[in-house]
């Protein structure tokens, strides 16, 4: 059983797991224009609606939620009511299994790209025609949404997958060697160069070079790339001799390119040379129904290390309230701390991030519920006091907080590290 205070955090639990009877406060049934029995319906094909009211007469009569048939049950609710029109309901038919997904619109999880949003499918679409092509790709996107996943999505799913796939840091190279590394060098081509090497850009054969945060790289390095995706063709340093190149390049920026080419640190030329065909990852917060799928996805992959295999209904609420400015891998990261610090069965609200929890509550106001903002806290860092053994400069690195402010927290609630270890 699960209890939810408005129509969107019902909808996002009744998205998580089966569910057959939702008991339905009338107040709550049209609420912010949200028709909750309807939706909830397309959410869950014959799931029973029962509706609650305070009396029979308070109810509009033109109202089109009663004219549907529902149940209705005064309030105060009373049990020996509420079992009565239980066992009157239909059994809940088993949703069908789902179809398997078509060529041309890849399933969730498509290429390790977790999440069924629109947003998500229109990404798998593209990804199964761009594959196909060596056209280059340009993937923009804030950091953390998976960007050189979709790279290595484009890269298995063409005919060239039997080839290297190479990635690139263009923003991690040291200045000094980053032309060596991507083009290679010939024996004695500069001090320190004791033999040959090959670079990352040849060593890619036919398959796929990676460009990360292209726009990273130096003026003169974009020409000599440009140069090179232009003539297919590269020079190692210190040789004549030129190298055919055939790689198909992908590359991927979390800033605007077009920024970058009115302040001047980024071609135009090669702006359009890379930008044939453009991916545009979008933010987690802009796709928050894939929130569920990503977390049972990251305890799935995370909980063998513990018994954690689920979430709790308020700490997925909390999730699905959070912006996630680090995207998904912020996600990923505030899950493996959740199973670190968790214990039993499920994540607990108090297992997050306490951030996080400031955050969100101060938008929603029906996550203060179960416990005041302080308890939580409270309890927060007797839990990272437990997993830390009483160590209070470990419990402040788990709770993402300074020495001085986990010392000023434990006189504030008189917490004593002893005691929450027990």
């Amino acid at each position: 059983m699960s209890a939810a205070s408005s129509a969107d955090t019902a909808l996002t639990l009744l998205g998580t797991r089966p569910f057959d009877t939702l008991l339905v406060d009338f107040r709550l049934a049209g609420l912010d224009g949200v028709d909750l029995p309807a939706a909830a319906q397309r959410t869950i094909p014959g799931l029973n609606i029962i509706l609650m009211v305070e009396s029979i007469g308070n109810a509009p009569p033109a109202q089109p939620l009663r004219l549907r048939g529902y149940p209705l049950l005064t309030k105060p609710l009373r049990i020996e009511d509420l079992t009565q029109v239980w066992e009157t309901l239909p059994e809940t038919p088993r949703p069908p299994e789902p179809p398997p997904p078509a060529a041309d619109l890849p399933g969730p999880g498509f290429a390790g790209l977790v999440g069924a949003s629109p947003k998500m499918q229109k990404i798998h679409r593209l990804i199964s025609k761009v594959a196909l092509q060596r056209h280059p790709v340009l993937i923009l996107g804030e950091s953390g949404t998976g960007k050189e996943l979709v790279a290595r999505a484009v890269h298995t799913h063409g005919p060239w997958r039997d080839q290297p796939f190479v990635p690139v840091d263009c923003g991690a190279l040291p200045p000094t060697l980053i032309e060596s590394e991507l083009f290679g060098h010939v024996k004695g081509a500069f001090t320190g160069a004791a033999q040959s090497r090959q670079g990352l850009l040849a060593t890619a054969g036919s398959g796929t070079v990676f460009l990360d945060e292209i726009g990273e790289l130096p003026m003169e390095l974009q020409s000599r790339l440009l140069r090179a995706l232009q003539e297919h063709e590269i020079r190692p340093l210190g040789s004549n001799e030129r190298i055919r190149f055939d790689a198909r390049i992908v590359a991927a920026t979390n800033q605007d390119p077009e920024a970058g080419i009115k302040n001047g640190s980024f071609r135009r030329d090669l702006f359009f040379r890379i930008n044939v065909v453009t991916i545009k990852m979008p933010s987690l917060r802009d796709r928050r129904a894939d929130i569920p799928e990503l977390v049972r996805h990251f305890i799935a992959r995370l909980g063998n290390e513990k018994s954690v295999s689920q979430v709790s209904d308020e700490a997925l609420v909390c999730l699905m309230g959070y912006d996630w400015p680090g995207n998904v891998r912020e996600l990923e990261n505030c899950i493996q701390r959740a199973v670190s610090l968790g214990s039993g069965k499920f994540i607990q609200l108090h297992d997050l991030p306490t951030s996080m929890l400031y955050r969100v509550m101060s938008k929603s106001p029906s996550l203060q519920n179960p416990l005041t903002l302080q308890g939580l806290e409270q309890q927060a860092i007797r839990e990272a006091l437990r997993v830390a053994a009483g160590d209070r400069v470990r419990a402040a690195k788990l709770l993402g907080i300074g020495k001085t402010t986990i010392y000023r927290k434990l006189k504030e609630y008189g917490i004593d590290e002893n005691e929450a270890t027990r």
